[in-house]
């Protein structure tokens, strides 16, 4: 029986747990910028409707007519 083929093999399933452990650890990299997009956006999110209000506030305040005399 010829030796290559079990040596191919296991080239192969070392391959193939190395690319296990590189691609879950891309995963985590992936996953973790993904939730800190997500938070910056909701953070960004949040300024963007304090600065709204503020100047919704600003523009529609009423105002009262000068007293007349």
């Amino acid at each position: 029986m010829d030796q290559r083929p079990d040596d191919v093999e296991a080239a192969i399933e070392r391959t193939r747990a190395r690319l296990d452990r590189d691609l879950t650890r891309l995963g985590r990299r992936v996953d973790a910028i993904r939730h800190n997009a997500a938070a910056r956006a909701q953070w960004w999110g949040g300024i963007a409707a304090i600065a709204a209000g503020v100047v919704g506030t600003l523009l529609f305040w009423p105002r009262h007519a000068p007293a007349r005399t």
